[in-house]
């Protein structure tokens, strides 16, 4: 009877320890995963400034008449692209057109008079040379020659004068570029000084920019600029500051002139654009973009803290610089990022230093 309560201890015991045997096993830590960190240090990098102007022609007018007279036709619509030379506007002045009409008038008769003077002073001057013609005969007629041939010149000079005048009532564009604005419509009535058009040209555009009064003694003649010009895919191309305007008027803005290296045929006036200028030095935090992890609105990164544990740490990121982002907060000098791991990493993983960058 002993013998078998003794037998039934000893299998009870070997199924406990048996037991516990496999617990241990289960609770066994995971292996540590390799992995490559580097330290969060400042970097000195150059401060970027950034400022919005726009696509702006250096070369802008307003088209008026020196005429009195009725707008007779409009040949173009605001936004028109138009080439130098193109007909835009024409004005009807009656009054020049009547008086063109005497002046045309006038030559016709000056000449004709002239042309019969002519004649009839070659007729006194043959009989003048065989003596059927008196002195004072030649000399009135040589007078007479003159006084048409100066009284045709003068028509002549009142008909160039009024075809100038009527000239001004064909209103062309004095340059290539695009009408910015019309100011009239056929019917109206065209006076000296009043405006019609106002163009703008296309040939040299510029960027313009808008600069608070505390920020406009960052910018220097010749400084360097990149523009951004998203309407037209233009990211960071080369300008250069060509103009201050040192007067801010009553806006508290000052304006800054860039112009642009090189052309580009696309660009359009009224056009938004960003001006970087690159000043100063200022330390920041920058880290690799590739390990940044993204989720959602939610960005982070790895860190490891003291008990070698990956830490996911959320983090607020500023602009970029070429392969690395800038970090502007929830991270500190000195703590450890991690940059690469030998497997997939989660929030408390257990982890092990093998490579410090």
């Amino acid at each position: 009877m002993k013998k078998g309560k003794l037998i039934t201890l000893l299998t009870a015991t070997t199924i406990i320890l048996s037991s516990c045997g496999s617990d241990e096993k289960n609770t066994q830590q995971p292996e540590a995963i390799p992995v490559t960190i580097e330290h969060a240090v400042p970097t000195q990098q150059t401060t970027e400034h950034q400022f919005s102007g726009k696509v702006t022609a250096d070369d802008k007018m307003v088209l008026s008449t020196t005429i009195i007279g009725q707008i007779e036709q409009v040949l173009i619509k605001e936004g028109d692209e138009i080439v130098k030379g193109q007909l835009l506007v024409k004005v009807k002045s009656n009054d020049l057109s009547a008086k063109r009409s005497t002046a045309i008038s006038a030559v016709k008769t000056a000449k004709l008079n002239m042309k019969n003077t002519i004649k009839n002073y070659q007729r006194i001057k043959t009989l003048f040379e065989k003596e059927s013609a008196t002195q004072k005969e030649l000399e009135d007629m040589a007078t007479a020659k003159e006084g048409t041939i100066t009284k045709y010149k003068e028509a002549n000079q009142n008909l160039t004068e009024i075809n100038e005048y009527l000239s001004y009532a064909n209103l062309k564009s004095p340059i290539n570029g695009f009408v910015s604005k019309k100011m009239v419509n056929v019917g109206d009535m065209a006076k000296p000084g009043h405006p019609i058009l106002a163009l703008e040209s296309l040939d040299e555009l510029k960027i313009e920019v808008d600069v608070p009064e505390f920020e406009i003694s960052k910018f220097k003649l010749n400084d360097a600029v990149s523009i951004t010009i998203d309407a037209v895919n233009l990211n960071k191309v080369k300008g250069t500051v060509e103009r201050i305007i040192p007067s801010s008027s009553f806006s508290g803005q000052y304006k800054v002139i860039v112009v642009l290296k090189e052309s580009y045929y696309n660009l359009k006036p009224g056009m938004y654009t960003k001006i970087h200028l690159l000043k100063g030095m200022e330390n920041k935090l920058l880290v690799s973009k590739n390990i940044i992890i993204n989720r959602g609105q939610l960005t982070g990164l790895y860190t490891v803290n003291q008990q070698d544990e990956a830490v996911l740490r959320w983090v607020r990121l500023g602009k970029e610089y070429g392969d690395k982002v800038e970090v502007l907060s929830g991270l500190r000098l000195g703590e450890q990022l991690i940059v690469s791991s030998a497997s997939k990493l989660t929030d408390g993983i257990k982890i092990q230093i093998t490579k410090i960058n």
